[in-house]
C-alpha cells in the first residue's frame, strides 16, 4: 500500500497581519493497493463543519505527500491479535490542548 494523495478540508479561516489564514484539517488519504486506487477517509471527520459552496458542496483538497512522509506511510501496518491492520496514532492534536478544569460541570 502506497500513499498517493494527503486529503485535506479547510475548517476554517483567521486574520493575522491583515492577510487571511486558512485552517485546515488532514481528513484521510488516497492509497493505491493491489485492489487499485482506495479513499481512505477518517470516521470522525463530518464535512458539515466545513464552509459549504453556494450549492451545498464541500471542497476537499488532494496533496502529494512529503518525502519524509510517504517512506513512513508506505511501510505495511502491523497486525494485531485478530488480525485486523493497526495503524500509527495520527498526530492531528497539537501537545497543548486546553483542557477543562476537573471540577468544571455544565448544568
Amino acid at each position: 500500500m502506497s500513499l498517493k494523495y494527503e486529503v485535506v478540508a479547510t475548517v476554517g479561516t483567521y486574520e493575522k497581519n491583515g492577510e487571511k489564514k486558512y485552517i485546515s484539517r488532514r481528513v484521510g488519504a488516497v492509497v493505491s493497493t493491489q485492489h487499485g486506487i482506495r479513499l481512505k477517509l477518517d470516521a470522525s471527520f463530518n464535512p458539515a463543519g466545513c464552509p459549504r459552496g453556494e450549492d451545498g458542496g464541500v471542497w476537499l483538497a488532494l496533496f502529494e505527500p512529503r518525502d519524509n512522509q510517504q517512506s513512513s506511510q508506505q511501510q505495511a501496518p502491523q497486525q494485531n491479535q485478530g488480525g485486523q491492520p493497526q495503524y500509527p496514532p495520527s498526530d492531528d492534536f497539537p501537545d497543548d490542548i486546553p483542557f477543562a478544569p476537573l471540577d468544571w460541570r455544565v448544568f
